[in-house]
């Protein structure tokens, strides 16, 4: 059934040399390219074929005309002229169907670029919901860790009900906030100490390592290097990096991460410092990029994460890794003169 029309072309052109040889009337140069232009427009791709299937087209027709007609110089003008004639339609029907051609891949190509930015657009959605979860977790397990640190030593709880209202309302800024997470918000940067961030994040991750049977040290150099933050978004960057390295020190023999500031020009330097597994050469490439994670249970969300909110601030993250040594986060910040 595919090649119907076609054969119903090659008929009709048989029909038409018939019917011209028959009747050997001149005006049947009009009819051969109607069917030329139908044969162009619905069978032939590429210049060269429509180009050489009108002058097939018009050789049969001269060769019969030839046959009824003397030849003389008005022949031969009305040959040439019937030529450059077929030739011209060729040429624009061939443009014609070649636009016709481009803007249907053009609406293709459209097609596919609304299909790749719905996909899109869902990945994003997902890399969102999967954050949220994980930016969630954190102060999640914080107070979990806090509970379960009184509960077992019988504590009263009412020292950290300040501590515990703050990471419960992080949790709903976060839920709030997080959908604006590629839009920083410099209207909520204040100027804070670095020092009080750090001394909020040891509070925040000390049951944890207690549980774990670890030590955090915060070598506290009395340093009150002022800087302009979201202090709610530079805790949780302080929190994931703990954790990681407090996870890592759990399967090594050394039982004590560090916590440092110290300056470096017009910046202030906070540094985490483990003494685990360290960090495989390979990875390292890696560790920043979404996804991307050694444990069985993480998202890879978390440094990805830590390195934005750490570059909205104007600072930047490095990372020093030896393997069976440990690891070193720096996060860097620009300082707030006085």
């Amino acid at each position: 059934m595919s090649n119907w029309p076609m054969r119903m072309t090659i008929v009709q052109f048989v029909l038409l040399l018939c019917f011209h040889e028959v009747s050997q009337l001149n005006w049947c140069f009009t009819i051969y390219i109607i069917l030329l232009t139908k044969a162009l427009y619905q069978h032939v791709q590429g210049t060269i074929k429509a180009v050489l299937l009108g002058f097939g087209f018009i050789a049969l027709y001269t060769i019969i005309r030839a046959s009824y007609t003397p030849m003389n110089i008005y022949s031969l003008l009305a040959s040439t002229s019937d030529f450059l004639t077929s030739l011209a339609v060729v040429l624009i029907i061939q443009y014609i169907v070649e636009m016709e051609r481009q803007k249907n891949a053009l609406k293709e190509a459209m097609k596919r670029e609304e299909m790749m930015f719905e996909q899109e657009k869902m990945r994003v959605v997902g890399e969102l919901a999967a954050g949220l979860a994980h930016e969630i977790r954190n102060p999640l397990a914080s107070l979990r860790g806090l509970l379960q640190h009184s509960k077992q030593r019988q504590y009263n709880i009412e020292p950290w009900y300040d501590l515990m209202m703050d990471e419960t309302s992080r949790m709903n800024k976060l839920t709030v906030e997080f959908l604006q997470f590629s839009k920083p918000d410099p209207s909520s940067y204040r100027i804070h100490s670095l020092h009080e961030c750090l001394q909020k994040v040891v509070y925040l991750t000390g049951p944890k390592a207690a549980d774990l049977g670890l030590k955090l040290v915060y070598a506290d150099t009395k340093l009150d290097a002022q800087v302009r933050i979201d202090m709610s978004k530079m805790v949780q960057v302080f929190v994931n990096i703990v954790n990681n390295a407090l996870e890592s020190m759990a399967e090594s023999g050394n039982s004590t991460v560090t916590l440092r500031l110290s300056t470096e020009g017009t910046r202030v330097i906070a540094e985490v410092q483990d003494r685990g597994k360290g960090i495989q050469e390979q990875d390292m490439k890696q560790i920043f990029n979404p996804f991307f994670t050694t444990k069985t249970d993480g998202t890879g969300l978390g440094l990805s994460i830590c390195k934005k909110i750490v570059q909205d601030h104007g600072g930047d993250i490095e990372v020093r890794s030896s393997l069976g040594q440990g690891t070193t986060f720096s996060v860097c910040l620009p300082t707030v003169s006085e």
